[in-house]
């Protein structure tokens, strides 16, 4: 009987083709991610790194900050996982594949359970980019909490339902991997939008201005929904950016 997996590319991508512009690699993005795989119990496909044939589907039953646990269920016939091992991990997230690397081991009375310390990075790997929309014109801005009390509006350029592009109002621009928590979009006559934003890039223009690519953070499927309308709304009688 066929796995019910196997329809699903669970290979985990080689490392040259891990961009850093697809790494969450702030500590609370990561974390918040692989909650999120844990708490809608996403099915994780484990292989060890010296043995890609070593091949276990699991899900995330815990993760912090520092650590992850895993619940091997479905390991391939004749073939054992490691005591202690470096292992690479792919899930997929609505239609997101997911990629991590993690050292885990097996231990105590618990022997099924795989534990480790949280991955330095988790990849979100999009293969179909997501059109951008302009919405200067319509004067949409973003909200950043700079800290308790201070908070900095930034003008949107364009937003996907990735990201978004912003016109950066001070001479001194972010650095790449800055994380924005309790950030909110915000239009005329709409709801504001919370998220998490991570710094992915900047660009200078001809007038000495910095633009600021942020990509969203793990999103509540509410919020992920509204932006995506935002994003259509906006796209109507709007011209896509190629």
């Amino acid at each position: 009987m066929p796995s019910p997996h196997s329809h699903v590319d669970f290979m985990p991508e080689p490392p040259g083709e891990l961009l850093e512009a697809h790494a969450l690699s702030g500590k609370p993005l990561a974390a918040a991610l692989l909650r999120e795989l844990a708490h809608r119990e996403v099915p994780v496909a484990l292989r060890r790194r010296c043995d890609p044939r070593a091949r276990a589907m699991g899900r995330l039953v815990d993760c912090s900050d520092d650590a992850l646990t895993l619940e091997p269920d479905d390991v391939e016939p004749g073939v054992l996982l490691a005591e202690d091992d470096d292992y690479v991990a792919v899930a997929y997230l609505d239609g997101v594949k997911i990629q991590f690397d993690a050292r885990l081991r097996t231990g105590g009375q618990e022997r099924r359970l795989l534990r480790g310390p949280a991955p330095l990075a988790v990849y979100r790997l999009q293969r179909r980019e997501a059109y951008r929309v302009a919405v200067t014109a319509r004067k949409g801005h973003c909200v950043l909490r700079l800290g308790p009390g201070d908070e900095l509006a930034v003008g949107i350029v364009d937003l996907s339902a990735r990201g978004l592009l912003l016109a950066w109002p001070r001479p001194t621009p972010p650095v790449i991997g800055t994380v924005w928590e309790h950030a909110r979009i915000e239009f005329a006559d709409r709801p504001s939008l919370p998220c998490t934003l991570v710094t992915c890039r900047t660009d200078a223009v001809d007038n000495g201005s910095r633009l600021v690519g942020c990509e969203f953070g793990p999103l509540p499927p509410e919020i992920e929904r509204a932006v995506q309308v935002l994003v259509n709304d906006l796209q109507r009688g709007t011209p896509t950016i190629s």
